[in-house]
């Protein structure tokens, strides 16, 4: 387990949280009798009594080590007469350009308080690399990924809903949006859901699934 320590002075980090943490494996080798990949820890820690609207920091304790102070502005509450400031990408992936995008973020949160940020499907492209590189290497692609946004995601709100190369419906993979859920913890079903941030009400929708009537 790793401590969150965090509030809104940045010398006094008054309110702690625990981490949940797990692990997914993913391909049994057959041959081998080992699993192809282990996920690093992935870890879950709640923050409470956030003041709405305002800046917060916060410092990750793990074994014995601490991080950088990090700073972030928490949400206004929902239906609050407050401006709102999203981000919202789609399609970024691990390529040349999905590096350039990432910087070009990175270059806006220096100029702009952001409260969150709006990932609307095809995150990681984990999949695409499968006819092209060994089996199953689209896990070490989604960790690729998670380092290359990891300036971004650190400092905001980072949400998410599936798309197409993350369900993979018509894919041979399998994955089915399995990876996706280990990987984000999002509100409700985490395909279908919505919250409010100030005057504006975000609803998600994955649309590569079928939805029976009523």
């Amino acid at each position: 387990h790793e401590l969150v320590n965090y509030g809104p002075v940045k010398s006094d980090l008054n309110y702690t949280s625990t981490s949940i943490s797990h692990q997914y494996k993913w391909h049994w080798d057959a041959e081998l009798s080992e699993w192809y990949y282990t996920s690093g820890f992935i870890h879950e820690a709640l923050m409470i009594n956030l003041i709405p609207g305002m800046i917060h920091y916060y410092q990750i304790e793990s074994n014995g080590e601490e991080s950088a102070v990090i700073k972030f502005v928490a949400a206004p509450d929902p239906g609050s007469n407050t401006p709102v400031s999203f981000m919202h990408v789609g399609d970024v992936g691990t390529f040349g350009t999905s590096v350039k995008v990432t910087n070009d973020m990175m270059k806006r949160m220096e100029e702009q308080q952001f409260h969150g940020l709006i990932h609307c499907g095809d995150i990681s492209y984990a999949n695409k690399f499968n006819h092209s590189r060994p089996k199953n290497a689209e896990q070490k692609v989604w960790d690729t990924w998670g380092q290359m946004v990891e300036p971004v995601g650190s400092k905001m709100a980072y949400m998410a809903v599936p798309g197409n190369h993350e369900l993979d419906i018509y894919d041979s993979t399998n994955e089915n949006g399995t990876i996706y859920t280990k990987r984000f913890i999002m509100p409700g079903n985490e395909r279908y859901f919505s919250f409010g941030v100030g005057m504006v009400h975000f609803v998600a929708v994955s649309t590569d699934e079928s939805i029976d009537a009523g």
